[in-house]
């Protein structure tokens, strides 16, 4: 049975931003009510016996496809991709999230062995007691990526998002998703976004402009849940309820639910690369819902659809060889389960970008020319490519210093002219075999990416 008067309530605060805190708060001094939100999503005014089985779009998250991280493991069996720990890869590979204390992948249950369900009967209430928990793997959907230099298209083109102007774009990001509804937002970030971007010699020249790591404000830090829970946490960040304000951090492209972002960023040049206005990003004009298919993709990924991020000609990112990431921040509502997560937002998708000649890398260690045990001429470096620490040679005398970005020439991809686009089942990826080996084919070049003032 159901109250006309608060369902109308409760219909116009649905799709707010923040609306599970508020809607939660709503219904607890709602007594003696039983309210239908959505099929599947019950609220009672007894917290106690607010239950309700989810509904199949609810979870589209937990449906997952082709683990990046499992690239990084020569020859896993596909049990041991099941039970696979990757949280040495989080720590190792993926340690740039270090300043977003909490983030994390997605948790999943590939194995039911991996779901474990403990009962014990409670005495006082006479009744048995059911705890759940998950032991789940971490994972992280492959982002889908093409890249174009001019002159050449793209190999799988789509209609792109309303007034797209393919001559406005120079490739794009995509990723499965599901239906709408489920996550109050769903944003993208990238690495230099949280690191920043140092190099030797140029951040102190004037012409140069600095990419410094950002301040991030509290409420768009993510929140860690220790120990997990079966549902998300109820407040936001910042611990107070403020529907509306879509905190998140990174480059929103989903808000409030259903809404692609309308809000720009700041521009990132002092004009357009045709001397006009600064290009400001901004979702609803650059991401496309939904998209044509990734027919290379490693998984069938139905029933869910495909989303794409197109790329400016005038952003300023990737940084080819910096890891690209998709976030979700589910909505509250209860009975939203969300089955453990570790993090609200999580990581949902990611891939380390390149392009077809270059990557990039972070300096772990330098070793001078004179301590050199191998006779070898020029200092010898150690850098994190792909979050993967090699030995590599640069291509000049020039010096660079542990923590400096390194712009990265693949030798083998220059001995022929490039005749399509790059994409990501193109990219060539490190494994934990190559760990603190000598790479012979990658060189480092005296460059830099995007920072040169108009």
């Amino acid at each position: 049975m159901r109250n006309k008067n608060i369902e109308k309530i409760l219909e116009s605060l649905k799709g707010l931003a923040g609306s599970g805190n508020l809607l939660s708060t709503v219904a607890k001094g709602m007594t003696d009510y039983l309210l239908t939100l959505e099929p599947g999503d019950l609220i009672q005014s007894d917290p106690a016996r607010t239950i309700a089985v989810p509904i199949a779009y609810d979870l589209w998250y937990l449906y997952v496809h082709d683990n990046l991280m499992v690239k990084y493991y020569d020859n896993l069996s596909v049990e041991d991709q099941r039970h696979k720990d990757y949280t040495e890869y989080i720590s190792e590979n993926l340690s740039f999230l270090s300043p977003l204390t909490g983030l994390r992948p997605m948790k999943v249950v590939r194995d039911l062995k991996q779901f474990v369900v403990e009962k014990a009967f409670d005495v006082y209430d006479m009744r048995v007691r059911t705890e759940y928990s998950n032991n789940g793997i971490y994972w992280i959907n492959t982002l889908a990526f093409e890249l174009w230099i001019k002159g050449l298209g793209a190999q799988y083109p789509s209609d792109g998002p309303k007034g797209y102007d393919p001559n406005d774009y120079i490739g794009y990001l995509s990723f499965p998703i599901g239906q709408l509804g489920v996550m109050e937002v769903i944003s993208l970030f990238w690495e230099t976004a949280i690191s920043g971007y140092t190099f030797t010699g140029v951040d102190s020249d004037d012409s140069y402009e600095p990419k410094l790591p950002p301040s991030i404000s509290d409420p768009d830090k993510p929140i860690c849940v220790s120990p997990p829970e079966m549902f998300p946490p109820v407040k936001d960040s910042h611990g107070t309820i403020q529907p509306g304000m879509n905190y998140c951090f990174g480059r929103h492209l989903i808000d409030g639910t259903y809404r692609r972002s309308d809000t720009p960023a700041v521009p990132q040049n002092t004009s357009s690369s045709e001397w006009k206005s600064p290009y400001a990003p901004i979702a609803n004009r650059d991401f496309e819902l939904f998209s044509s298919e990734m027919k290379m993709y490693l998984e069938d990924v139905k029933p869910k659809l495909w989303a794409r991020y197109w790329i400016h000609k005038d952003d300023t990112f990737p940084v080819p060889g910096e890891f690209v990431g998709i976030l979700c921040k589910p909505i509250v509502a209860p009975p939203h389960v969300w089955w453990f997560q570790e993090s609200t937002p999580f990581v949902y998708a990611g891939n380390w970008v390149e392009t077809t000649h270059l990557t990039s890398g972070i300096v772990t260690k330098v070793t001078l020319e004179a301590d050199r045990t191998d006779e070898g001429i020029g200092n010898e470096y150690e850098v994190k490519i792909q979050g993967c620490n090699v030995k590599i040679y640069p291509t000049d005398f020039y010096d660079y210093k542990v923590g400096d970005r390194v712009a990265i020439l693949k030798l083998d991809s220059t001995m022929e002219k490039a005749t399509k686009s790059f994409t990501w089942s193109d990219q060539a990826y490190f494994d934990e075999t190559d760990k603190d080996t000598v790479i012979t084919n990658y060189l480092i070049i005296p460059a830099t990416f995007y920072k040169r003032k108009h």
